[in-house]
């Protein structure tokens, strides 16, 4: 399995042309080849493309806005093209969408539009779930109605492996229970401090990677995304060495 890095964690060192070139050239130097452009600063599509080609970064997937999803899927088009990647990421449904059965499908309905011109441009809509989407209604949660409602072909899951935790559900059962569907996962740890929950650098809190690892290759999921939404031991880039370092010793690589 390959793994990458994850927007997210350096979105403070990408909010202008002049830090994303640093930032690229700095993952490239961890080892870094493959990045999920995420919560970037207004930076043209057609110079981040750049700066990653100069670094021998290959853009996988994205988070991209979801008004910008909602009202211009064909400006999302061109910017996936663009990124050179047919994989397009939406980080939450918007909040007035979520706490009901209701809210969610009427969230599917809303984007199945989307859904349907991205995959008539040979691209598909990935979800990416957080801790609400494993609330129960119907005696099954959230995220199951979503998976059974959706057509495979037009909507994929960025199953997060921390959020999944964190909802009470164990990352290798759901890994299981979505096979066919994630093409790219979230991997971040989770550890304790005191009675709060922290992000933590893969590895190196307490979940079960090697059983997480185990099902990501069972299931035939290529890409590992390493996301760390706050780092709190050390800066985000040495985070990123550090879970780097900790899953190529476990059999990933670059």
């Amino acid at each position: 399995m390959i793994i990458g890095a994850q927007g997210f964690t350096i979105r403070d060192y990408a909010q202008n042309e002049a830090d994303f070139r640093e930032t690229a050239k700095k993952l490239h130097d961890i080892g870094y080849k493959t990045l999920q452009v995420s919560a970037f600063g207004d930076i043209d599509p057609h110079i981040i493309r750049e700066i990653c080609d100069e670094n021998g970064l290959s853009i996988i997937i994205t988070h991209t806005n979801p008004q910008l999803i909602l009202e211009n899927t064909e400006k999302v088009i061109e910017n996936h093209r663009i990124f050179g990647t047919n994989h397009v990421g939406i980080g939450m449904m918007p909040q007035k969408y979520t706490g009901s059965l209701e809210g969610m499908r009427a969230f599917l309905k809303d984007f199945g539009p989307a859904a349907d011109k991205l995959h008539d441009a040979g691209m598909k809509l990935h979800y990416h779930n957080h801790g609400f989407e494993y609330e129960k209604f119907d005696g099954k949660c959230l995220i199951d109605h979503m998976a059974e409602e959706t057509d495979p072909a037009k909507w994929g899951f960025i199953l997060d492996v921390y959020w999944t935790q964190y909802g009470g559900r164990s990352p290798q059962v759901q890994i299981e229970k979505m096979a066919g569907r994630i093409d790219v996962i979230h991997f971040k740890d989770m550890k304790m401090h005191g009675h709060e929950q922290r992000f933590a650098a893969v590895m190196d809190g307490n979940m079960d990677f090697k059983s997480i690892i185990e099902a990501c290759e069972k299931t035939g999921i290529q890409y590992a995304m390493i996301e760390q939404d706050n780092c709190y031991d050390r800066n985000p880039f040495d985070e990123l060495k550090l879970s780097a370092e900790n899953l190529l010793r476990a059999g990933c690589t670059f």
